[in-house]
């Protein structure tokens, strides 16, 4: 009679493997890089995850969940733009913890492959297209026409990208914070003021 399995053993082999992302790309990660890496044998890999595509399916979409947490449970219409300001501000902020890191990595280097490797699938697109409808969303709650309310959806999304690029290029997360509040507040103003 064979062992039973502990429910607990894939979340932690994620988790792991989650922080050796950081350091190889998912192109060149097999069964047996992350078993050399991480200690295990590559039956645990195999077991837990089935084949080298479950797995990085079970990495992309943790990478998603990680980026994604701020809007978990939020109506982001129902907010005035105060508040919307302020949930904005620590989405962004949340998103460049540490422990983020790896996800936001992982969106760069998926959401790249997404478009010319169908095995990658379109988790980081769906997630940055739901960013920007969200953002659309509230602003046409705010009485924005349709097709402005798109622009200045992409517009922000977008620019908020170029910061997590900026981020995951230099490390400075004093200075991205500071450069994302300073566009921020020049968002509101056109989008507003304007």
């Amino acid at each position: 009679m064979g062992r039973t399995s502990d429910p607990n053993r894939k979340p932690e082999l994620l988790g792991r493997i989650m922080e050796h992302v950081a350091t190889e790309p998912l192109s060149r990660m097999t069964f047996r890089s992350l078993a050399s890496a991480l200690g295990v044998s590559t039956y645990s890999f195999v077991y837990r995850f089935g084949s080298r595509q479950e797995m990085i399916d079970a990495i992309l979409e943790e990478g998603v969940r990680q980026q994604t947490e701020s809007l978990v449970g939020v109506d982001v219409t129902a907010f005035d733009r105060d508040q919307f300001r302020d949930w904005y501000k620590e989405a962004f902020r949340h998103s460049l913890r540490e422990n983020n890191r790896t996800g936001l990595r992982l969106q760069f280097e998926a959401g790249a492959l997404e478009p010319i490797d169908p095995d990658i699938g379109k988790r980081v697109t769906t997630s940055f297209t739901q960013w920007r409808d969200t953002v659309k969303a509230w602003l046409k709650k705010q009485g924005i026409e349709t097709r402005r309310a798109g622009v200045l959806a992409t517009w922000l999304v977008d620019s908020a990208a170029g910061l997590h690029f900026g981020y995951l290029m230099t490390g400075d997360r004093t200075g991205t914070v500071q450069a994302f509040d300073l566009f921020l507040d020049a968002f509101l103003r056109e989008a507003f003021d304007a």
